[in-house]
């Protein structure tokens, strides 16, 4: 749970034309001021892969995987792993305590096989022809006070906001969600508000978890809000903004 960045990238292209856009929101990203931007990575299913290689390679296919959802005759719905034949993608580093973006573009089968009930099923993908990518990332953390505060927000959100405008320049179909709003209004004021609603707000949560199960890395709760210098502030924000009013102050 966090304030996201989450986009949707889809094109009828070919592989070369995939690649050429890869590179140019690469380029793109190489001008902003994110800590980091990795090299592009390029992956085929008929790749032969080097023991070493092979983590890179499995976060790849995993990042580069579409799902699709079929209604069985049992009337169970499934989500069904639609894995990528091809993958050129490229991690970001937005800002420090943000998490990682990854953009790029893959290609899928048109029909994929899964087990249902010990049965074999087929379900046509939609994506022939397709290259696509569907990622989020999550931006709030990196304006807890330790990694900068709000500045430090600002870089990570506002600077994937602006790939994602060069991204819309290219003949590609994009669909983003953002939490704050800002994709919509462009109002930087309501973004910093947004911010702060969002700390309070998962802060709040965090807090009564934390009552509840306590802190243990196996059983209890784990969340980067729990570390800022000034949670109990913002723990206590949050009550105030969302908790439910008492029927005496109605």
């Amino acid at each position: 749970m966090g304030l996201s960045l989450g986009y949707e990238i889809r094109a009828t292209v070919s592989t070369e034309q995939a690649r050429q856009w890869v590179q140019q929101m690469h380029a793109a990203a190489v001008d902003l001021p994110f800590d980091e931007v990795g090299a592009i990575q390029e992956w085929r299913t008929d790749d032969e892969v080097l023991e070493e290689d092979r983590p890179a390679v499995h976060l790849l296919k995993m990042l580069g995987s579409q799902y699709g959802q079929k209604r069985m005759a049992d009337g169970e719905d499934r989500w069904i792993d639609i894995p990528p034949k091809h993958v050129m993608a490229f991690s970001i580093t937005p800002a420090e305590g943000s998490e990682t973006a990854v953009f790029g573009l893959a290609a899928h089968a048109s029909v994929v096989e899964f087990s249902h009930r010990e049965e074999t099923h087929f379900i046509e993908t939609g994506l022939a022809g397709i290259y696509s990518w569907t990622q989020a990332c999550k931006t709030q953390y990196a304006g807890l006070q330790q990694y900068g505060g709000v500045d430090n927000f600002l870089k990570a959100h506002l600077s994937l906001v602006t790939l994602l405008d060069h991204i819309a320049k290219l003949p590609v179909s994009l669909q983003v969600s953002d939490d704050s709003g800002y994709w919509e209004h462009r109002d930087e004021s309501q973004l910093r508000k947004q911010l702060a609603s969002w700390n309070g707000l998962v802060a709040a949560l965090a807090g009564q978890l934390k009552d509840k199960l306590g802190t243990d890395e196996n059983t209890g709760i784990q969340s980067p809000i729990l570390t800022a210098p000034d949670f109990e502030h913002l723990e206590a924000k949050g009550l105030a903004e969302w908790s439910e009013p008492t029927p005496d102050e109605n």
